[in-house]
């Protein structure tokens, strides 16, 4: 059994899973919708990989021929190997995909321009990133249309599987969605394509207060917090409050998720989102140009990653197909756990391993375990995944918690109080003995060392106290001041709102898009012609290329003034920087003229605004 699978005696699971199950809406153009693992299967590959190679040392179970218990009688025999899964059988060459491109029925999607919403280096690190996927492991061309056609060959199936435990006071349901393809990359332009994906929406219920319903029964229940599958958002910060409004709700227990194309990710509130994907070997870099890129650049945005990185799109736009409650396409439910044996068994991928070591173009780990093997916290610890150990599922759960930490504080305080007293009677002892000390060499260097001790003494007691004044203003919070009502703003529990943003539109001027896309091409010319005419010396071309493609970033985004202003800010501080170094005293001129005029105007602006 999994940890905290306490579930209520004679709990109706399958009536609890549909009674919560969301609604998904998707993007218009996606291709790959949730399928049962057995489906799945059913059409796949079972393979082992040489740890050594770059290919797959041996075909275990040929496509047509694997099933649920068969994949668990594999992996249970192979615990050591490197197993994963294939569910295209190849990629298709260039006539087929040509071909499957063509086609009328393939859906159609139109995305937004997105280099034009990120600056110069943004573009320059994402062209690099792209350039990697060349040495490194990626999922080949032509994988996405043959999955999409391995996957178009039999009807569909719109299935979730659901993994029910309990801890803390909730019962967690955990839907989980397989996927046949993550094609965010190719047919979206976002950051990675792998073969399967496994995405979750986990519900959070608390039992209903004075029902008077059976903890078993499905109508005992209701929602406390429910939490989305998604790329950037960890802790607290997955989670929402069922009465948050950027929740949408269908008859009442149905959240709506709407899904990211070819991401499958999460969202609360449909739209375009951009995400900033920060490599951790740029990290120092990028820390170490933003201050240069916000004066030249003030008009880039600044998000919670500094609006500095990869930029990709998550179309999380909800106007494709629905699958759920009131959209005409009904779940097929699938009950798993840890006892389930393919569920407990498998421990490889479920897709082709491009042994990527960025970890994104590799196939995902089964729902109970990561790629390494491990258990997933997400699986074995939901509640603490979605930070919820510290937040008591009921208001009588609440009261419980309030009373023990007010029992907790009355013991503290009287503790606290008790050494107090004790230290004050220890540092009156010292004191008196001090004054008793004779002045003589040796009795200095008593009394020194007895005034340090006193002090160091008095230290921790000024922290006792600090500690007993805190305890005591909490105390009284707790036993004196009524708990609000209604409940806090339910965002306040976030450190970061996802939101959709708003500048993200397929409108953007054709000039623009087209500059976005060339930019990085125009200077990289210039700098290869600097190069091969002999302009003069490397640094000053390449300073004088950036700044030229960065003017015309500037007129094409309308903001050429501010660019200017910007660069003459800049020229400034490097020429003070000069003076510094050749003419100090000239240097210390400027500079207190510069400060003179800027005190002057302030003291003036705020004489003048008192009038």
């Amino acid at each position: 059994m999994d940890v905290g699978q306490n579930l209520p005696v004679g709990a109706d699971l399958l009536a609890v899973v549909r009674r919560f199950e969301p609604v998904l809406r998707f993007t218009a153009g996606e291709l790959f919708f949730p399928m049962s693992a057995d489906d799945y299967l059913s059409r796949a590959a079972l393979w082992t990989r040489n740890p050594v190679g770059r290919q797959p040392s041996e075909l275990l179970v040929d496509f047509g021929h694997l099933d649920p218990d068969l994949l668990s009688t594999v992996a249970l025999a192979r615990p050591r190997e490197h197993l994963y899964l294939r569910y295209a059988p190849k990629e298709l060459d260039r006539h087929e995909l040509k071909a499957w491109r063509r086609r009328s029925d393939r859906p159609k999607f139109t995305g937004v321009t997105r280099l034009a919403a990120v600056g110069l280096l943004g573009r320059i690190i994402d062209s690099g990133m792209r350039l990697s996927l060349v040495l490194r492991g990626r999922v080949p061309g032509g994988f996405t249309a043959a999955s999409q056609r391995q996957y178009g060959s039999t009807p569909a199936r719109y299935a979730y599987h659901a993994h029910v435990t309990a801890d803390g006071g909730y019962l967690v349901v955990q839907y989980w969605f397989l996927y046949a393809m993550n094609d965010w990359r190719s047919s979206f332009g976002g950051v990675n394509d792998h073969e399967a994906d496994w995405e979750q929406v986990t519900v959070y219920l608390a039992p209903i207060d004075g029902s008077g319903v059976d903890a078993g029964s499905p109508a005992g229940w209701q929602v406390a917090w429910v939490a989305f599958s998604s790329h950037d958002e960890v802790g607290d910060e997955l989670r929402r409050r069922a009465d948050d409004p950027d929740i949408t709700w269908v008859e009442g227990n149905h959240a709506v998720v709407n899904a990211g194309a070819g991401s499958h990710s999460g969202a609360y509130l449909a739209g375009d989102y951009l995400v900033r994907v920060q490599p951790p070997v740029l990290k120092r870099f990028i820390a170490a140009v933003l201050a240069i890129r916000s004066m030249l650049m003030p008009w880039t945005r600044r998000t919670t990653q500094d609006g500095i990185g990869i930029p990709f799109v998550d179309y999380r736009r909800g106007d494709g197909m629905a699958i759920g409650p009131g959209t005409g396409n009904e779940w097929t439910p699938i009950l798993i756990d840890g006892e389930t044996p393919w569920v407990r068994d498998f421990r490889g991928l479920w897709g082709f391993d491009t042994q990527d070591p960025f970890g994104g173009e590799r196939a995902p780990a089964g729902p109970r375990y990561e790629r390494s093997g491990s258990i997933r916290t997400s699986w074995g610890g939901p509640v603490g995944w979605a930070g919820l150990d510290k937040v008591p599922p009921t208001e009588a759960a609440r009261a419980g918690a309030e009373s023990r930490r007010l029992d907790e504080l009355d013991a503290s305080i009287t503790e606290l109080q008790a050494g107090i007293a004790a230290a004050q009677d220890e540092l009156r002892a010292t004191r008196v003995g001090m004054d008793l000390l004779p002045g003589t060499v040796t009795g200095g260097r008593r009394h020194d060392s007895a005034a340090a001790a006193l002090a160091t003494r008095e230290t921790e007691v000024a922290a006792l106290r600090a500690t007993l004044r805190d305890a005591v203003n909490e105390r009284d919070q707790l036993r004196h001041v009524p708990r609000p009502t209604p409940l806090a703003d339910p965002h306040a529990h976030l450190p970061h709102r996802a939101v959709p943003d708003t500048d993200l539109k397929p409108t953007t001027g054709a000039l623009l898009q087209f500059w976005s896309a060339a930019s990085l091409t125009v200077l990289l010319l210039l700098l290869g012609l600097a190069l091969l005419l002999d302009w003069g010396p490397v640094l000053y071309v390449t300073v004088a290329a950036v700044i030229i493609v960065m003017a015309l970033d500037a007129l094409f985004r309308r903001h050429l003034v501010l660019y200017l202003a910007g660069l003459a800010a800049l020229f400034a501080v490097i020429y003070v920087i000069w003076l510094l170094a050749t003419h100090t005293r000239t240097a210390f001129g400027v500079i207190a003229i510069v400060f003179a005029l800027a005190i002057g105007i302030a003291n003036l602006r705020n004489l003048f605004s008192r009038r």
